[in-house]
């Protein structure tokens, strides 16, 4: 009987600018840990502590805890959790980091007690658990987050996971200043031209051809975002920058990464990537913002024991 397990969880970047609230990817950097221990008290969770991030540690309002309790409840309460929590995915950073904890969650939930369910059904509990920061149980951050790779999540059904795109290096830009997702949202329209509703879907396919093609430059060209990003952009100091200095740099496709601040660009061979990566850090440092950057692959794997 195992007393301790250790989670790793990836950051994900969801929308992709042509998929809104429908898709996602799983980003090999960055992730985070999450170390889940078995207690006596049955149906009891408790977080031990939180590292690197202030977030509050009482059971019913913590995105990992709630997750982590849906699940234990759905197998019967066998024992306790106690939970410590490494963050390295910063709230509110538009990268995951709640669907990174609620993925971590479930999985040292599911290892701790040697339930044996797929990735794909510890979604639901999962989303208990997003769902209280999000406000919404939309899955295209909590779905790659779990099965790793990109994954299209349809409005009923299961997520459906497309070929990754092996030759995309992502550099993933983090402006650290707050957005809040019902920000983020409000600006949004109700309605949009059916024009623009109709290009957006064919981008949409033509993404997802590509990426059945692996044809990573075809997939780039394909991430054209009119409904979404116009909007969001605003938020975002210096964006129109960013994205003017990223595709000087060889960028080939970027956008906003979920609701925000987070932006990522896609370039098709790491030299590009350092440098579009060192342009964008020079940016930030001269507009006095704080930020951080990675270079990231599409993870293939989502969250896993790594202890």
């Amino acid at each position: 009987m195992k007393e301790r397990v250790e989670v790793w969880a990836p950051a994900t970047v969801a929308n992709l600018n042509v998929g809104f609230d429908a898709l996602g990817c799983a980003l090999s950097a960055p992730g985070e840990r999450m170390i889940v221990h078995r207690t006596s008290e049955p149906g009891v969770v408790r977080i031990r502590a939180i590292h690197g991030a202030a977030l509050d540690m009482h059971p019913e309002r913590n995105v990992a805890s709630i997750a982590a309790k849906s699940l234990l409840q759905s197998l019967g309460n066998p024992c306790g959790l106690e939970m410590e929590i490494f963050k390295s995915i910063l709230p509110g950073s538009g990268i995951g980091s709640s669907a990174a904890s609620a993925a971590a969650a479930v999985v040292g939930v599911n290892e701790l007690l040697d339930a044996g369910l797929r990735p794909d059904e510890l979604i639901p509990f999962a989303l208990d658990g997003e769902s209280f920061a999000s406000g919404a149980r939309h899955a295209d951050n909590v779905a790659p987050a779990l099965l790793g790779g990109l994954v299209i999540c349809p409005p009923e059904g299961p997520p459906i996971a497309i070929p990754a795109l092996e030759d995309w290096s992502m550099v993933v830009l983090h402006p650290q200043i707050p957005i809040k997702t019902a920000d983020a949202r409000a600006v949004l329209p109700g309605q949009v031209p059916l024009k623009d509703a109709a290009t957006q879907a064919a981008w949409f396919g033509t993404f997802v051809a590509a990426c059945h093609r692996g044809d990573g430059t075809a997939a780039a060209y394909a991430l054209e975002d009119l409904l979404v990003g116009p909007h969001r952009s605003k938020l975002i100091p210096h964006f129109d920058e960013v994205r003017t200095l990223a595709f000087d740099c060889g960028a080939r496709a970027g956008g906003i990464s979920g609701s925000g601040p987070s932006t990522f660009w896609v370039a098709l061979d790491s030299a590009a990537a350092e440098n579009i990566k060192e342009a964008l850090s020079g940016l930030m440092q001269r507009h006095a913002v704080p930020f951080s950057i990675h270079i990231s692959a599409i993870s293939g794997r989502g969250a896993h024991c790594i202890s």
